[in-house]
């Protein structure tokens, strides 16, 4: 968890001029019944920043079938 919130946090110091305050207050993620995950957008963000949390939420939440 420490690596996703240090990623998180990497993603704002890189875009400061798209994000007021904290990343985290953005988006909240939720598991499912299935073990799935769904990210929920709070706030309007930039689709560039939607598309890197979402890829940040699947290397540390979702588990490879393979």
């Amino acid at each position: 968890m420490d690596e996703f919130n240090k990623e998180i946090q990497q993603i704002a110091l890189k875009n400061p001029s798209e994000i007021n305050g904290d990343l985290r207050d953005y988006f909240s993620l939720f598991q499912r019944a299935d073990g799935s995950y769904k990210i929920v957008w709070e706030k309007n963000i930039s689709t560039h920043i939607r598309h890197k949390v979402t890829a940040v939420v699947k290397k540390h939440y979702v588990t490879s079938t393979k």
